[in-house]
């Protein structure tokens, strides 16, 4: 994903039908001169994926939001279809950040093949590969019932 980007919002919680046309005026409206450009225009020139409004940074730094989101659900629900999501997301990520030496951002995801960048934050290691181990782990290595994570997923025994 990348860093910074807005998303057509969905009409209810309850139900969230794909709407074409809900997306283009999405589009438009964050559009810096809607006037001149159509939907269809703008979403071509910014190679917007569905859904997307508008992405104001295209880099994907590695950070680990998506798979503790991941984690956590999976850890509460149980879902097995998690788990191959998440194995699905390590498999996407390493493909396209992987080095000879670790694994790099990259400057702009709305491409084929992003190009890397000469960098790799300390939360790629700290935060987001703990988050996938975690995720396969036995759900008692660390229980959600006696551990909380910290912002930077540290997990601190519970109070009684």
């Amino acid at each position: 994903m990348p860093e910074d980007f807005h998303v057509s919002p969905c009409a209810s919680q309850a139900s969230c039908p794909w709407d074409e046309a809900q997306w283009q005026r999405e589009v438009t409206s964050k559009a810096k001169d809607p006037q001149t450009q159509t939907a269809a225009d703008i979403i071509h020139e910014q190679r917007l994926p569905k859904g997307f409004a508008a992405i104001a940074d295209r880099r994907y730094i590695l950070r680990p939001e998506a798979i503790e989101s991941a984690f956590i659900l999976y850890r509460i629900t149980g879902r097995e279809d998690l788990l191959d999501a998440g194995w699905t997301m390590f498999e996407a990520i390493q493909k396209a950040t992987e080095t000879d030496l670790a694994n790099a951002a990259l400057s702009g995801i709305t491409v084929p093949q992003p190009p890397q960048t000469d960098s790799m934050e300390s939360f790629w290691t700290g935060e987001t590969l703990k988050y996938f181990f975690l995720l396969f782990s036995s759900p008692d290595l660390i229980s959600l019932d006696e551990y909380v994570f910290n912002t930077e997923a540290h997990p601190l025994k519970g109070m009684k």
